[in-house]
């Protein structure tokens, strides 16, 4: 009886640490030639990206960053082809993603057509909980297959967030329950572009989780930047108090 009774509490402690997806994989600073490919997990265990543009031929270590009580998992790949769909999936320890998809951008110099969506202040309303998940799956996922030919990123190019994506960024379950699982369903086959709101609260976990053009002034990374797609340049900028600072307008000013 004892026995038996070991043996039960040691596979339930195998299993409780098993790696869990906390984030599905998304899309960051998408250009014709590379991609960054971000997404989260309930333990630090080894996660690798495998992609490719028909079969998945090829395999990536990823970079991770602890936070305190998971890891978040980044892997750039280099030397696309432009204008083309590639498959990708991750896998860390007992887990792999389902099969996802990307489009790489046409060359900048075609000019080719862009189309992109800009949404903002999706942070979780209690009383109406599920507005931003509908707006996704039933909005914008629903109006692209009704009216569009192919799959969602021959369509559509990038979602630009100008701000408050959770109510608090310093709330980590926010992040992921409210954002990206909500989201998931676009984030991981389109790009997405974020800037902070204040309910961001200049938290960590939005330069932990955004890989963005490192273009702005030097000593603000991630706070402005710019992106080039075709013939548009997207401008992010940080309009927190405490970055309404002449150095963003200085640098808006060269970039304009």
């Amino acid at each position: 009886m004892n026995q038996f009774f070991t043996s039960i509490v040691l596979l339930c402690m195998l299993n409780f640490y098993h790696s869990q997806e906390l984030v599905q994989p998304f899309l960051q600073n998408l250009s014709s030639n590379k991609v960054t490919i971000v997404w989260e997990s309930s333990t630090c265990d080894s996660g690798t990206l495998e992609w490719g543009n028909s079969n998945l031929i090829n395999s990536s270590a990823a970079n991770s960053l602890q936070t305190s009580n998971s890891c978040i998992f980044s892997v750039t790949i280099q030397n696309l082809y432009p204008n083309t769909i590639y498959s990708y999936r991750t896998v860390n320890d007992s887990y792999t993603s389902k099969l996802l998809s990307f489009k790489t951008p046409d060359l900048q110099s075609n000019e080719s057509l862009t189309r992109f969506i800009a949404m903002s202040d999706m942070q979780k309303d209690n009383s109406h909980p599920d507005v931003f998940e509908k707006l996704i799956n039933d909005g914008v996922l629903n109006y692209f297959d009704n009216n569009y030919v192919g799959s969602l990123n021959q369509n559509l190019q990038m979602v630009l967030i100008p701000g408050d994506l959770v109510d608090n960024g310093n709330n980590h379950n926010e992040w992921i329950d409210d954002f990206f699982d909500a989201g998931k369903n676009l984030f991981s086959y389109v790009p997405i572009y974020p800037v902070l709101g204040n309910h961001e609260n200049n938290s960590t976990y939005f330069f932990d989780y955004f890989d963005l053009p490192k273009n702005g002034s030097a000593g603000y990374k991630e706070h402005w930047w710019f992106k080039d797609q075709s013939n548009i340049r997207i401008i992010g900028m940080d309009s927190n108090w405490d970055y309404q600072i002449p150095t963003q307008l200085e640098w808006l000013d060269s970039v304009l």
